[in-house]
Protein backbone atom coordinates (compact mmCIF):
# COMPACT_ATOMS: atom_id res chain seq x y z
CA UNK A 1 0.00 0.00 0.00
CA UNK A 2 0.93 3.43 -0.85
CA UNK A 3 1.32 6.11 1.86
CA UNK A 4 3.18 9.00 0.19
CA UNK A 5 3.40 10.18 -3.02
CA UNK A 6 6.21 10.77 -5.60
CA UNK A 7 6.30 12.75 -8.38
CA UNK A 8 6.08 10.32 -11.79
CA UNK A 9 8.15 10.10 -14.42
CA UNK A 10 5.75 12.33 -16.64
CA UNK A 11 5.92 15.10 -14.14
CA UNK A 12 9.77 14.78 -14.11
CA UNK A 13 10.36 15.12 -17.60
CA UNK A 14 8.11 17.89 -18.16
CA UNK A 15 9.68 20.00 -14.95
CA UNK A 16 12.96 19.35 -16.53
CA UNK A 17 11.87 19.84 -20.19
CA UNK A 18 10.39 23.38 -18.79
CA UNK A 19 14.14 23.74 -17.15
CA UNK A 20 15.53 22.97 -20.40
CA UNK A 21 13.30 25.16 -22.53
CA UNK A 22 13.27 28.60 -20.41
CA UNK A 23 16.85 29.75 -18.53
CA UNK A 24 17.08 32.70 -17.21
CA UNK A 25 17.24 35.34 -20.06
CA UNK A 26 16.68 32.76 -23.42
CA UNK A 27 12.70 31.76 -22.67
CA UNK A 28 12.15 31.36 -26.36
CA UNK A 29 13.35 27.88 -27.83
CA UNK A 30 15.29 29.45 -30.21
CA UNK A 31 17.40 31.72 -28.08
CA UNK A 32 17.75 28.94 -26.01
CA UNK A 33 19.33 26.65 -29.02
CA UNK A 34 21.73 29.42 -30.05
CA UNK A 35 22.82 30.16 -26.44
CA UNK A 36 23.20 26.08 -25.97
CA UNK A 37 25.47 26.06 -29.15
CA UNK A 38 27.37 29.32 -27.73
CA UNK A 39 27.96 27.20 -24.53
CA UNK A 40 28.82 24.04 -26.57
CA UNK A 41 31.38 26.20 -28.57
CA UNK A 42 32.89 27.31 -25.51
CA UNK A 43 33.22 24.16 -24.19
CA UNK A 44 34.78 22.85 -27.26
CA UNK A 45 37.31 25.90 -27.42
CA UNK A 46 38.56 25.66 -23.53
CA UNK A 47 39.44 21.74 -24.29
CA UNK A 48 41.39 19.86 -26.46
CA UNK A 49 40.05 15.95 -26.77
CA UNK A 50 41.27 12.63 -28.85
CA UNK A 51 44.47 10.53 -29.05
CA UNK A 52 47.87 10.34 -29.63
CA UNK A 53 49.38 8.61 -31.80
CA UNK A 54 53.14 7.87 -32.03
CA UNK A 55 55.19 5.38 -34.16
CA UNK A 56 58.45 6.42 -31.56
CA UNK A 57 59.26 4.95 -28.76
CA UNK A 58 57.16 7.21 -25.54
CA UNK A 59 55.37 6.89 -22.93
CA UNK A 60 52.83 9.50 -20.86
CA UNK A 61 51.30 9.78 -17.30
CA UNK A 62 50.97 13.20 -16.35
CA UNK A 63 48.46 14.96 -14.42
CA UNK A 64 48.09 18.97 -13.75
CA UNK A 65 45.86 20.36 -11.17
CA UNK A 66 45.22 23.76 -12.40
CA UNK A 67 48.74 24.40 -13.32
CA UNK A 68 49.61 24.65 -9.41
CA UNK A 69 50.19 21.17 -8.59
CA UNK A 70 52.03 18.22 -10.57
CA UNK A 71 52.89 15.02 -10.68
CA UNK A 72 53.92 12.28 -13.32
CA UNK A 73 56.42 12.17 -16.71
CA UNK A 74 55.79 12.03 -20.70
CA UNK A 75 57.63 12.36 -23.76
CA UNK A 76 55.57 11.88 -26.65
CA UNK A 77 56.50 12.48 -30.31
CA UNK A 78 53.62 12.08 -32.91
CA UNK A 79 50.34 13.13 -33.97
CA UNK A 80 47.33 14.21 -31.95
CA UNK A 81 43.72 13.11 -33.39
CA UNK A 82 40.67 14.36 -32.06
CA UNK A 83 39.01 17.98 -31.55
CA UNK A 84 40.80 21.36 -30.17
CA UNK A 85 39.92 24.76 -30.86
CA UNK A 86 36.57 24.05 -32.38
CA UNK A 87 38.08 21.58 -35.21
CA UNK A 88 38.09 17.73 -35.63
CA UNK A 89 40.89 16.76 -37.41
CA UNK A 90 44.70 15.93 -36.67
CA UNK A 91 48.10 17.98 -36.15
CA UNK A 92 51.45 16.88 -35.25
CA UNK A 93 52.58 17.04 -31.68
CA UNK A 94 55.48 16.58 -29.41
CA UNK A 95 55.76 16.72 -25.63
CA UNK A 96 58.50 16.10 -22.78
CA UNK A 97 57.07 16.78 -19.41
CA UNK A 98 57.82 16.18 -15.91
CA UNK A 99 55.83 17.13 -12.70
CA UNK A 100 57.06 16.95 -8.91
CA UNK A 101 54.02 18.06 -7.01
CA UNK A 102 55.38 21.97 -6.47
CA UNK A 103 57.52 22.18 -9.77
CA UNK A 104 57.29 20.53 -13.01
CA UNK A 105 58.44 21.75 -16.49
CA UNK A 106 56.70 21.36 -19.80
CA UNK A 107 58.10 21.66 -23.57
CA UNK A 108 55.84 21.06 -26.16
CA UNK A 109 55.32 21.58 -29.63
CA UNK A 110 51.95 21.94 -32.40
CA UNK A 111 51.88 21.84 -35.95
CA UNK A 112 54.94 23.57 -37.29
CA UNK A 113 57.83 22.90 -35.02
CA UNK A 114 61.61 22.00 -34.76
CA UNK A 115 62.69 19.97 -31.56
CA UNK A 116 65.88 21.33 -32.09
CA UNK A 117 64.70 25.02 -32.36
CA UNK A 118 63.58 26.20 -29.53
CA UNK A 119 62.17 28.74 -30.86
CA UNK A 120 59.12 26.87 -32.84
CA UNK A 121 58.45 25.00 -28.80
CA UNK A 122 56.89 26.05 -26.13
CA UNK A 123 58.37 25.78 -22.68
CA UNK A 124 57.24 26.80 -19.60
CA UNK A 125 57.56 25.68 -15.42
CA UNK A 126 54.70 24.89 -13.61
CA UNK A 127 53.26 24.52 -9.86
CA UNK A 128 53.64 26.66 -6.95
CA UNK A 129 57.45 26.85 -7.15
CA UNK A 130 57.24 27.35 -11.07
CA UNK A 131 54.52 30.01 -10.70
CA UNK A 132 56.34 32.15 -8.19
CA UNK A 133 60.28 31.94 -9.82
CA UNK A 134 59.87 31.73 -13.38
CA UNK A 135 57.28 33.93 -14.43
CA UNK A 136 58.44 34.74 -18.04
CA UNK A 137 57.08 31.17 -19.19
CA UNK A 138 53.85 31.56 -18.90
CA UNK A 139 52.77 31.52 -22.46
CA UNK A 140 50.61 28.90 -23.45
CA UNK A 141 50.00 28.03 -27.29
CA UNK A 142 48.17 25.27 -28.45
CA UNK A 143 45.14 23.81 -31.15
CA UNK A 144 42.54 25.02 -27.69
Amino acid sequence: MRTGRRPGWGRLGLLLGISLAAPQGCSVLRHTWIYGTDRAKDASDMADLGLTVSWKRGFSAYACGVGLVTLGYGCVDGWFIGVGGSHFGFVRHYHKTIGLLLLSYEEYGWGKFDRQDPDTLTRRYLGILGWLFFPKYRRNFGPA
